[in-house]
């Protein structure tokens, strides 16, 4: 793999860390910032917010920089937003900070994978994506728990401080390492012309697997540990264990998922991980007051969660590559922001039926969206148009 490769993780694990880490510091943040927790909370939701305008919105705009240029201000957006977290003395200045870190996120991961599988063979190309988004993955299983407990023990701002010395080092990795016009592509006219590819009813299709699968999935885990607390009935020791067993599920699943879309083509990877996150919410509707049981489905979850990235992403690529070759970058963008949607979207979702059916609820109102995923895959799948076969067979 070439080196810019692995500075992608770093890049990327400094942004995974970011993402989560509010929820870990929220009554920190709320103590030092005169704020209640759930006004705090809306730094998550900033956050979420950027990257479905960044990754498709800016990147588009964007279309006619060089993969390098754009990746290196992206870098050092997200290195600035995490001083200015560092110096917010209020809310408002944070969820600022949170917005242009959200807007980086987007525009890095929108690029970052999309010059990732042009810098190696096509046989690799999802090993690369699996090593670009395995940054995120051991930030949620490792740097995220860590910096919860450095927050207990350090100044919240430490913690961001840290985050944009990671930030500072990928940007200069990135500049070292990434080769000049790596990845760059013949662009179709001005930036503001790139924007109507984002309703290309092709590109839509694919990005609405993400959407869907994450909307299902996530309408659980939003709520995991009250469910593990009050339906499994373990305690906030076992449901910190099993919070963990989920990050190393989703680090396991990245790399399984890189290696099933290199080994058996990104459709039939797609429809099986697609699939397993079916199954696994359907289980734990039924086996969800089992604790040795929510141990093993807990971390089946975040394997295929997470393991589903690689084959999507390079779904996505290949749609744009056969039908708007000039766009990889935006269709990249696209799937991004459709993958961030669906965490938003499941978490609401998941409140609705928290609300109205309680928590036992949540695996089955995930099942059906995560079901309607895979009806999705299997209609494209008939379609030539959007049917991709093995690797050596791919249309």
């Amino acid at each position: 793999m070439p080196v810019v490769i692995y500075v992608f993780t770093l890049c990327a694990f400094a942004i995974g860390f970011t993402e989560f880490i509010s929820i870990g510091l929220a009554s920190a943040l709320a103590a030092d910032l005169h704020a209640s927790v759930s006004q705090v909370g809306l730094a998550v939701t900033c956050y979420a917010a950027g990257v479905v305008i960044g990754a498709p919105v800016l990147t588009a705009l964007a279309s006619g920089w060089s993969r390098k240029r754009l990746i290196l201000v992206a870098m050092l957006v997200f290195t600035a937003s995490n001083v200015l977290a560092v110096l917010s003395t209020h809310l408002p200045l944070l969820l600022a900070a949170r917005l242009l870190s959200g807007l980086a996120h987007g525009v890095f991961f929108a690029v970052a994978s999309s010059v990732a599988t042009r810098l190696v063979a096509t046989e690799r190309a999802g090993a690369a994506l699996s090593l670009v988004f395995g940054g995120v993955t051991v930030a949620m299983a490792l740097g995220v728990p860590t910096g919860t407990w450095l927050g207990s023990v350090l100044p919240w701002q430490w913690i961001f401080a840290l985050i944009a010395a990671c930030g500072l080092l990928g940007m200069l990795g990135v500049l070292l390492w990434m080769p000049a016009g790596a990845g760059d592509l013949m662009v179709d006219g001005a930036g503001w012309r790139q924007l109507p590819i984002l309703f290309d009813r092709r590109l839509l299709a694919g990005a609405s697997l993400p959407l869907l699968s994450y909307t299902g999935s996530f309408a659980l885990y939003t709520f995991i540990t009250p469910l593990l607390l009050e339906v499994t009935r373990t305690d906030i020791r076992g449901a910190s264990a099993m919070l963990l067993a989920y990050g190393v599920g989703a680090a396991i699943g990245n790399v399984l998922g890189g290696r099933l879309t290199d080994h058996f083509g990104m459709d039939r990877a797609s429809l099986w991980l697609l699939a397993g996150i079916a199954l696994v919410l359907a289980l734990i509707g039924v086996g969800q007051q089992r604790f040795p049981v929510m141990v093993a489905l807990v971390m089946a979850l975040g394997l295929t969660t997470y393991g589903a990235i690689p084959p999507l992403q390079s779904r996505i690529l290949a749609l744009a590559a056969r039908h708007r070759p000039l766009a990889l970058d935006v269709a990249s963008g696209l799937n991004i922001a459709a993958f961030n949607a669906g965490v938003v979207v499941g978490s609401m979702l998941g409140a609705a039926s928290l609300e109205r059916w309680g928590l036992s609820s949540l695996a089955w109102v995930g099942l059906a969206a995560a079901l309607l995923a895979v009806l999705s895959l299997s209609w494209q799948q008939r379609l030539p148009s959007m049917r991709f076969g093995s690797p050596t067979t791919a249309e």
